[in-house]
């Protein structure tokens, strides 16, 4: 056991010594973090511009008015022609014309309002329904004012925005410190995908060990394959550890985030990096250079941690999308996560993700040790 410790520890300082190594295992899930974390939260957004194109005359301006009282948008008159260039150049989301004469194009069945658009955004279907409710409004009002005084159907129009409409109160229901839970997944989903980076590229640094002639010198020493082997990978078990132990206390002093009951974290979290050194170690077994590793490790990592909830919820993705999911590892590491996160520790759930995790490490490292060349 000390040969493994001294290899192990050996191994790690050639990796500490590496500024890459560094960006990549401590910088950089740091700053996704910090980025994409804030991001999870409820953020200020601008409400959405709609141009209006209006005449002066009482219908018209009444009908900018019953617009207006729309808050959910940001309402600016223009002209034609200035609203037409701002919505080309995406500046608002629409320009909406009011047409003149609205009684007589009324009583011809002719459109009240013309929408210009650049793109049909999410917002851009949101508006199309109230302005038709408007538009139907506006028909209401002037067939109802039809026996009676000109100017009836701009005061109804009037009476109807003074009207105040139904305010809703909303108020998201959430459990003290989801917020900070939020944040936690959001930080440990970056620092698996790093981890797997960093680590991965540390067992394919046998490859390139191997054409020094450093691996062969190692052999020749007092020490066994099985020692040999064992140090390298206490050595990425302990790089593993020392990369989410840091990241942790940060954004637990920075950013308030929360871990769970560590008496489940930690456990978890050894058999995760305990995989995700089982993982490097089969990726190097199955490649015969660095440059290999590296192109296949991008295209394995990126791919399966989008499939599986790294980068977002799998509650956001199509249901086939989510069934897909469990055939990686990564949809089961931020299961059981957030189960301990979130504290709610479902003992069914804990269990399965944890089997399949070491089913997981079971066949990577089988696959790892067989290929894996001594000589």
């Amino acid at each position: 056991m000390p040969k493994v410790f001294a290899i192990a520890m050996l191994h790690m300082k050639t990796m500490l010594k590496s500024p890459a190594g560094i960006i990549l295992m401590f910088i950089m899930p740091l700053v996704f973090s910090i980025i994409f974390g804030n991001m999870s939260g409820e953020g200020n957004s601008s409400k959405p511009i709609v141009l209006v194109v209006a005449g002066k005359d009482a219908n018209s301006r009444q009908m900018v008015n019953l617009l207006k009282d729309n808050h959910q948008y940001t309402w600016e008159e223009t002209t034609i022609n200035e609203a037409a260039q701002r919505v080309k150049a995406q500046e608002a989301i629409a320009a909406v014309r009011i047409h003149g004469d609205m009684e007589t194009r009324i009583k011809q069945k002719q459109r009240l309002f013309e929408v210009i658009s650049q793109r049909k955004s999410q917002e851009y279907f949101t508006l199309l329904p109230f302005l038709e409710g408007a538009g139907r409004t506006a028909v209401a009002s002037f067939e109802w004012s039809e026996n009676m005084e000109s100017g009836s159907a701009a005061l109804l129009l009037e009476r109807i925005g003074e009207r105040e409409g139904v305010h809703l109160q909303k108020k998201v229901i959430q459990r003290e410190g989801a917020q900070r839970e939020a944040v936690s997944l959001m930080t440990i989903g970056f620092v698996l995908m790093f981890m797997m980076f960093g680590i991965s590229g540390a067992a394919s640094s046998i490859l390139d060990e191997r054409k020094a002639g450093t691996w062969q010198r190692l052999l020749v020493t007092p020490v066994s394959q099985t020692q040999i082997l064992g140090g390298y990978l206490l050595s990425y078990f302990l790089m593993g550890w020392i990369q989410l132990a840091v990241l942790m206390v940060i954004m637990t002093l920075f950013f308030h985030a929360i871990w769970g009951n560590l008496l489940y974290f930690i456990p978890f979290a050894s058999l995760i990096i305990i995989l995700i050194s089982g993982f490097g170690l089969m990726i190097a077994g199955l490649v015969k250079t660095s440059q290999q590793a590296g192109a296949l490790n991008t295209v394995l990592i990126v791919s399966t941690c989008m499939l599986g909830g790294v980068y977002w919820p799998l509650e956001v993705v199509p249901v086939f999308m989510q069934q897909i999911a469990k055939a990686v590892p990564q949809s089961w590491m931020m299961l059981g996560l957030r189960e301990i996160i979130s504290g709610s520790l479902h003992s069914a759930t804990l269990v399965k993700s944890a089997f399949i995790l070491l089913g997981f490490s079971v066949v990577f490292y089988a696959v790892g040790i067989s290929k894996v060349k001594f000589h």
